[in-house]
């Protein structure tokens, strides 16, 4: 384990010290990106997680249960009553076609998908354990005969259920499990388990919401943050627009908000696919009253769909209209709580979001200034000033996912971070890749590092890359044949239809299931592999003349500090 006091030692050794913790207008970009890295690099490291970090998100789950529980709409400011009007009319327009309503049962269907996490009862995460050699768990006794309404056309498919029924059936439960991932070195992040039929339902009726987005706002949630971040540079600039966080945005959406908003058959749809209780650590429980939590299937489609018809809402009351560029939006982005206005709207959305229910995060949330932050891109004046973050360094891997960074930031800022770079590269073997390379296969250095070069006849050049080991198993080929999972105890079962399934579906090749690290052995293998790169500095970006120079000149000036501080012989 790294001493995380002496990394931060000599990260705040490296960086110039600042009168002011925190950023003021009369600060140059330098001083900006240093009080970025300085409050970045440990802030979601897990190494260094506090003790009560998962009391501290238990007692705030319980605490936006309760807040739902109690909910109710009381527009108290002027225009608010407008505001609520056109919300719900864009929102029953959404759902209710020239038919009568949008979200048809064969389109749930069609989309039904497990998740890629874990699910109640199943035996494992991927697709072939969790819909063919598990027990199928679901909150609603309509939800077995709808998964089975779901594949009738599909033999193969029912074929495969009726075998996997015999041997393990279906089971009834509460409601969901909560658990905790990591957030912050303060704070966990909650994330509830689901019961697998519910989340093959959930995903359905997510993928349709997905549609509806990309149908009525433009939105792809595929690209949508880069659009996002695109607005908030732009707002940096000129502030023409306003980033907007909200605290806990998943778990503020609350049953009693959505039956005031949407139409009643949607309503059933979701009160159908979501968990009505929460299993708490503990083995405790309680009623939910937020619609869902993350972890759900469709959760984040839905806030997404629910601030984008606020902003539209919003933006009619004041008498803006929605504006597109190339198909995608110019003048509003949302993606979950990231959420982004035109300036002169920003106090508006934000009155409306809190009559919601929301509470906006003053920390997270920018309108005046030079600085804007949204999906993952922080920037001060037009330019990018987001730090590393260092989520751990318990693997080589990590550690040179870590230098790589680094010495990115560096060349972008213009700020060499002697000390921390010089501690990082004492406790790894040095392996140069080249710059395309993935960020965990090595240290990247320019060409002019490499002693010597190994060529093919094409003059490309040889180099080693560590890489992961792919982690898989083989479905077993017949009844008489028996397998385990790797790393674990328990037994595969041939199901000969699911493993059709699997295969069509992608999901199973050359008769292997290629397993995620949670999946597989608590402890990941890697190997290091040789490769060939026909173009070692190549940089795939917009203005690479000058990133390659800046690049190569870090890399000779961290280079040199290291060889200063060699012992020596």
């Amino acid at each position: 384990m790294y001493d995380y006091t002496e990394i931060s030692n000599c990260l705040h050794t490296d960086l110039p010290e600042s009168l002011n913790p925190f950023p003021t207008s009369d600060m140059d970009l330098s001083s900006i990106r240093a009080l970025s890295m300085k409050s970045s690099f440990l802030k979601k490291n897990v190494d260094i997680i506090k003790p009560d970090a998962d009391q501290q998100c238990l007692e705030l789950f319980v605490s936006c249960n309760s807040k739902c529980t109690d909910f109710s709409l009381k527009p108290t400011k002027l225009f608010h009553d407008v505001f609520l009007g056109e919300l719900k009319n864009i929102l029953w327009n959404i759902f209710i076609d020239g038919t009568g309503q949008t979200v048809s049962l064969h389109d749930l269907c069609s989309e039904i998908i497990p998740g890629p996490g874990a699910s109640l009862g199943a035996r494992s995460y991927n697709f072939y354990t969790k819909l063919f050699d598990s027990p199928l768990t679901y909150t609603d006794d309509r939800l077995p005969a709808l998964y089975r309404w779901a594949i009738r056309h599909n033999p193969t498919w029912v074929a495969a259920e009726q075998l996997r029924q015999s041997r393990y059936g279906v089971r009834k439960v509460a409601g969901n499990r909560l658990s905790f991932v990591p957030k912050t070195s303060a704070i966990s992040r909650s994330i509830c388990t689901e019961p697998s039929l519910n989340m093959l339902f959930q995903k359905g009726l997510g993928t349709v919401i997905e549609g509806l987005l990309n149908r009525h706002f433009r939105i792809d949630l595929a690209v949508q943050p880069e659009i996002n971040k695109n607005l908030a540079r732009l707002g940096s600039i000129d502030s023409s627009f306003g980033t907007i966080d909200l605290k806990s945005a998943s778990d503020s959406i609350s049953l009693n908000l959505l039956n005031e908003l949407l139409p009643p058959y949607v309503l059933d749809w979701i009160m159908l696919f979501r968990s009505p209780v929460v299993v708490f650590p503990d083995g405790s429980s309680s009623k939910l009253d937020m619609v869902s939590s993350m972890g759900n299937g469709f959760t984040f489609p839905l806030q997404t769909l629910l601030f984008a018809s606020v902003v539209r809402a919003c933006y009619r009351v004041l008498g803006i209209k929605l504006e597109y560029l190339n198909g995608r939006p110019r003048n509003f982005g949302v993606f979950g709580d990231d959420i982004i206005v035109r300036k002169d709207a920003y106090e508006f959305v934000i009155s409306c979001l809190e009559l919601l229910g929301f509470t906006v995060n003053t920390e997270k949330s920018f309108n005046v200034g030079s600085f804007r932050e949204s999906c993952g891109g922080d920037y001060w004046a037009g330019s990018n000033v987001r730090g590393v973050y260092c989520k751990t360094l318990r693997h080589v891997t990590d550690v040179y996912s870590t230098i790589n960074r680094v010495v990115r930031w560096s060349s972008d800022s213009g700020i060499p971070l002697y000390r921390l770079y010089s501690l990082l590269n004492a406790r790894c073997r040095f392996l140069p890749v080249p710059q395309h390379a993935g960020d965990t296969e090595g240290i990247k250095v320019p060409l002019s590092f490499l002693k010597k070069t190994i060529r093919d006849v094409n003059g490309s050049i040889y180099y080693s890359a560590l890489v992961p080991l792919t982690v898989d198993f083989k479905v077993p080929t017949g009844d008489a044949e028996k397998r385990r999972y790797p790393g674990g105890k328990k037994e595969i079962l041939f199901n000969p239809d699911g493993t059709i399934v699997s295969f069509v579906g992608g999901y199973l090749r050359n008769g292997r299931i290629s397993l995620r690290s949670s999946d597989g052995p608590k402890v990941r293998r890697y190997k290091v592999r040789r490769r060939l790169t026909p173009h070692w500095d190549y940089i795939d970006t917009a203005g690479s003349r000058n990133q390659v120079h800046d690049w190569e000149v870090m890399h000779g000036l961290l280079h040199a500090f290291v060889l200063s501080q060699a012992p020596t012989k």
